[in-house]
């Protein structure tokens, strides 16, 4: 290795240090009050050279975001293609569920970067960086609905509004435990009741409701 790619991999190590760094600072109610500052002492770093690695703290906001969305992309990859349509949502929402929950600290970083009010700030490179990360995870749930379609398990609905159903209840529930307001909870157990409702829901929503009796 030469030495301007030794220099190259040294910088982008700095730059996911420093992205640790700040995401561990993160745990906290007003964690959006954490500083350029801090992040930059947390890093052992100069606030200068935070700087040399991203514009503004928006962008650590985004680069980590970016992060969770290639993660969440390589785990459902490794997913079997050739499994039946609600085998691989299982699996889907399983990892979805197991990403989620396993940093309080990313999963806020990520709803954070969800916002419009958000985005609306953030240069047009950065944003289109981030949304062809979330592409590749949207890509896979847009396929496994249209899959279910064909097939005749999901109702011939546009995928937006099918999709808007299973994202409802997988948020709240994800909110739910991360508010603590749920207490000390088995999560494989919570996992596949929500997963029962949610492909219950998904296959069955079209059914009429039976009316009760007066």
């Amino acid at each position: 290795m030469g030495i301007q790619e030794r220099k190259i991999r040294e910088f982008e190590q700095r730059g996911q240090e420093i992205l640790d760094a700040a995401l561990s600072l993160f745990g906290s109610d007003d964690w959006e009050q954490v500083t350029v500052e801090q992040i930059a002492k947390k890093s052992e770093v100069g606030k200068g050279t935070i700087y040399k690695h991203f514009e503004s703290k928006n962008e650590i906001y985004v680069r980590l975001a970016i992060r969770f969305q290639k993660r969440m992309a390589s785990e459902i990859g490794l997913l079997d293609q050739s499994m039946p349509v609600l085998d691989r949502l299982r699996c889907y929402i399983r990892a979805a569920w197991e990403m989620h929950l396993s940093s309080k600290e990313l999963h806020r970083v990520f709803m954070f970067c969800s916002r419009a009010e958000f985005r609306a700030q953030l240069p047009s490179n950065l944003l289109t960086e981030m949304q062809e990360a979330e592409s590749r995870v949207s890509i896979f749930t847009h396929q496994l609905m249209v899959e279910g379609i064909e097939q005749g398990l999901f109702p011939n609905k546009p995928i937006n509004l099918l999709i808007f159903g299973l994202q409802s209840m997988f948020w709240g529930a994800i909110q739910l435990i991360w508010s603590g307001y749920l207490g000390d909870i088995d999560h494989e157990q919570h996992l596949e009741e929500v997963t029962s409702f949610m492909i219950a829901g998904l296959v069955h929503h079209n059914q009429p409701i039976p009316q009760t009796k007066d």
